[in-house]
């Protein structure tokens, strides 16, 4: 049977008219109440555990105590005028009432699952999700995750769109602030690389990357193919707790934790260190982020959620383009000189490109914002694709200026189809592809 807890919370105040061997009438103490300090105020707190079928009478003479929830700071002299009020005490939410600062704050009663939601109760409330909600909550960390999703408007908008699309649970939406803060350049110490932190070993079939192109840095490709890893991951373990674990540990890993365990349940290979450490606290860290952000009226935290932007997506956060194809390799600033607008705009639209250009032999999308396909299509007609007759390893002592001395091609140009700055320091061995003058 369910058991529910009630505060039952007896008043003593302590000043001299007033005994505690005395009874004591609400009404006679309450203007003196109001002027006691509530430091000053002791509250003798006993808890009694019911059984659903007991009531609260059976418990708790009511003109001797009130029901208060245990969480919160009361205003005790302001929760005394409700009842003097004539209200009666069953009729009070107290839960509701946060009397510290006059506001109303939503009940537990109001966290809801969401659609396809991970989260549960019971999940909630295991001591790994706690600490780790205790910690965003602090100051500092809360302060983090602020600025965290604020910053990530741009991108997280579109990620949530995709997981509606996909029928994903709600909580991969915040992965990418677990795995990156949502930087699309983040570059972690074991050479996991963008928003969703794939390694070059785990990229395929997902994305696409050789020496032209690295879709891991492109926030709207990576975003589709790491939702897709979390997908195959789930069909293969049929548990998102496990299929998220194994997003950062490997399946390979996973299927030997569940071995060494003996049954497929996250939460016992992490009580019991049968994973990694990074991957024990790698699921809790989601979902407690993931509980904070969802339910954010709940821990009384203001937090950026942009429901107002997601309900009005435009453009990038929905990730519409234009788009147009090319099979050769067309230089993005050129492009973008010919179509006269920003170089930047290219760029940032399409970051696979590392070198500044699309891929010399394969077929390549070029983004473009909305309403500007024709205008790109007319501008390629006039830019000629470059050609690499040549190719040069680095030796001891080359520099970009002997390098494009040696060839005819300007420093800038040499830059340019190689991704690399002009004052890059160039490393021995490195391959420099050479255009044609």
């Amino acid at each position: 049977m369910k058991k529910r807890i009630i505060t039952a919370i007896t008043l003593l105040f302590l000043f001299s008219p007033i005994h505690a061997d005395e009874p004591v009438i609400l009404e006679e103490i309450l203007p003196q109440a109001e002027q006691v300090p509530l430091e000053e105020t002791v509250p003798q707190i006993e808890t009694v555990v019911l059984e659903e079928s007991t009531s609260l009478e059976e418990a708790v003479p009511l003109d001797e105590a009130f029901i208060v929830d245990p969480y919160l700071d009361y205003d005790i002299p302001e929760f005394l005028k409700l009842l003097l009020d004539g209200n009666n005490l069953s009729e009070i939410n107290t839960s509701n009432f946060n009397l510290e600062n006059g506001d109303t704050k939503e009940s537990e009663s109001a966290i809801k699952e969401l659609p396809n939601s991970i989260l549960n109760e019971t999940n909630r409330n295991h001591p790994l999700v706690i600490k780790h909600r205790e910690q965003y909550l602090s100051e500092k960390w809360l302060k983090w995750l602020r600025q965290v999703l604020e910053d990530s408007m741009e991108y997280r908008l579109y990620v949530r769109k995709v997981i509606e699309e996909m029928g994903l649970p709600p909580e991969l939406e915040y992965l990418p602030v677990v795995e990156s803060n949502y930087k699309t350049t983040a570059k972690s110490k074991s050479g996991a690389l963008g928003m969703w932190q794939f390694m070059e070993n785990s990229v395929k079939p997902f994305l696409q990357l050789d020496e032209f192109v690295d879709e891991r840095l492109d926030p709207w490709k990576s975003t589709q193919g790491g939702l897709r890893k979390l997908q195959d991951n789930f069909n293969q373990f049929k548990d998102w707790y496990l299929a998220i674990g194994a997003y950062n540990c490997g399946a390979g890993a996973m299927r030997k934790a569940i071995n060494k365990a003996g049954q497929s349940d996250f939460f016992y290979i992490a009580d019991n260190a049968l994973i990694s450490s990074q991957t024990v606290n790698y699921v809790p860290k989601l979902l407690a982020i993931s509980d904070i952000c969802e339910h954010a009226d709940y821990y009384g935290v203001d937090l950026p959620m942009h429901e107002e932007e997601y309900k009005n997506l435009v453009n990038e956060r929905d990730g519409i383009f234009d788009y147009v194809e090319v099979t050769k390799a067309y230089s993005l600033s050129a492009l973008a000189s010919e179509m006269r607008i920003d170089e930047k705009t290219i760029r940032h639209l399409n970051p696979s490109f590392t070198k500044g250009f699309t891929h010399p032999s394969k077929k390549s999308q070029i983004r473009l914002p909305v309403g500007t396909m024709e205008t790109a299509l007319t501008a390629l007609e006039n830019i000629n694709p470059i050609t690499f007759p040549f190719q040069y390893k680095v030796e001891k002592g080359d520099s970009l200026w002997s390098i494009s001395r040696k060839y005819g091609v300007t420093v800038k140009t040499l830059c340019e189809v190689n991704g690399i700055e002009e004052n890059a320091i160039l490393r021995i061995g490195k391959i420099l592809y050479i255009p044609e003058k």
